[in-house]
């Protein structure tokens, strides 16, 4: 490929009033219209100097962050050529950024609620959401650390990561059919230890889940940071299971020991994982279980299984402290405390997908959670909570789009739906979007058009 033309045979121009570079927010906007988003923010947010026009400055922070805003003054680019002839009320960056700085701790719960009324609405509008709702549901919780570097960053601290930033807590919902979308997510100070607030969190998560739509059982899932008795206990009060990593503590130890030596059962992973201790690829493992009730200090124990998988210890320096050599086979072993009642290799099976919330939190950080922009830490919290609609509304996208699209990252369909470049023209007080010809997925981008404009 090389161009067509000498250099100095071209030039360059910003001079088309009637071009605009994200024509998939057109039907991405007519989507958020027909939740009720605008309408959801002017009902439940009450952020001092936004009367009556809360919803109008939402849905210019959520549909920035539609076409790849990841800061304030990237929400500029609703402004460009043709945007305000298919769009009305858009807001300038300043303007937004005032809006943030004026959360408090209060209006960033309304903006949840918002959050969590516009997942429920797109689950209605786009049913495929969360198809396989009416089977095993799985509702993922974990957290990250966001690095920040500004000096006056409110809540900014060395956490358990140990670099400066803001710790994230996110709740996602998936099912074997449908992609993850987010029910909740917090944002908390820097050094908060991970389970911080998860009870409130998950008990929130749960209530959206089934108002969402979703009738089968719910399985809670979680790496050991949150192992502890408020939590697991939550969990069974809403009534789903819990599939929990087990800190090795005495107790736990003491179980895994009790394991018949003749228990183990050999599994063949469908593809290798990454030994974070020894960067090797490991492909297979063994698993058994053993009943365990744990929190036995507690008044209340909690009664469930001990699903315990094992991996030969490949680390040289383990090896040699333990003075082996070899000689025979180390473990090392990995346990998780779960009420699941499936079979031995389903449950541990189950629990290792919890890895998806992880893709969820990186599509995060490709896109409006790049950049957390204020150094007030609600405005933060509330560009967190409207990350989570676009990043929502991204995913009712990708899956009305059909195709590979409906379990697409968000940066993907973000790249080849909404922001596919556009002229507009008039004419017969009609408007016209004109798109690239051999465009290479307008097949997916019709289709979109098709289900959210004209059904």
């Amino acid at each position: 490929m090389q161009l067509c033309h000498t250099p100095a045979a071209l030039s360059a121009a910003f001079d088309e009033p009637n071009l605009i570079a994200s024509a998939g927010l057109v039907p991405g906007v007519a989507l958020a219209d027909r939740i009720g988003l605008r309408g959801l923010a002017d009902e439940w947010l009450t952020v001092p100097g936004s009367t009556g026009c809360a919803g109008a400055k939402v849905m210019s922070l959520v549909v920035g962050m539609l076409a790849g805003a990841d800061s304030i003054d990237d929400l500029d680019l609703l402004r460009h050529g043709g945007m305000d002839k298919v769009f009305i009320d858009v807001r300038a960056p300043s303007t937004l950024g005032s809006f943030l700085r004026n959360f408090t701790f209060g209006h960033v719960r309304q903006l949840d609620a918002v959050a969590s009324r516009a997942l429920i609405g797109l689950a209605e509008v786009v049913p495929t959401l969360l198809a396989g709702g009416d089977g095993l549901v799985m509702l993922d919780i974990d957290d990250t650390v966001k690095p920040v570097f500004g000096a006056t960053k409110q809540g900014a601290q060395h956490g358990y990561t140990k670099v400066k930033g803001l710790n994230a807590q996110v709740a996602t919902i998936s099912t074997a059919q449908a992609a993850p979308v987010i029910a909740s997510a917090r944002l908390r100070r820097g050094a908060a230890a991970s389970a911080h607030g998860a009870v409130r969190l998950v008990r929130d998560a749960v209530t959206t889940t089934r108002r969402a739509g979703a009738t089968g059982q719910i399985l809670v899932r979680t790496d050991s940071a949150f192992f502890g008795h408020a939590f697991v206990t939550a969990v069974t009060k809403t009534g789903a299971w819990f599939s929990v990593g087990a800190r090795q503590d005495k107790a736990v130890r003491r179980a895994i020991a009790s394991i018949d030596p003749d228990a183990w059962v050999r599994i063949q992973y469908s593809q290798a994982v990454l030994d974070t201790d020894t960067g090797e690829l490991v492909s297979a493992a063994e698993v058994a279980e053993v009943p365990y009730r744990a929190f036995t200090s507690h008044r209340t124990p909690v009664q469930g299984r001990l699903i315990v998988r094992r991996v030969p210890e490949r680390n040289r320096t383990k090896l040699a402290d333990a003075a082996q050599q070899g000689l025979f086979t180390v473990w090392r072993y990995h346990a998780i405390f779960t009420n699941n009642p499936g079979s031995l290799i389903e449950a541990e099976s189950q629990h290792r997908g919890h890895a998806i919330v992880e893709q969820v939190i990186a599509d995060l950080k490709a896109g409006p959670l790049a950049h957390l922009p204020s150094k007030s830490f609600q405005a933060n919290a509330a560009w967190l909570a409207s990350a989570t609609i676009a990043f929502n509304l991204t995913r009712a996208i990708g899956v009305a789009a059909g195709g590979k699209f409906t379990k697409a990252e968000g940066a993907t369909v973000r790249t080849r739906i909404i922001n596919t470049p556009g002229r507009v023209s008039r004419s017969g007080r009609r408007q016209r979007l004109h798109l690239p010809r051999r465009w290479p997925w307008a097949e997916h981008w019709q289709t979109l058009w098709t289900t959210v404009m004209t059904t």
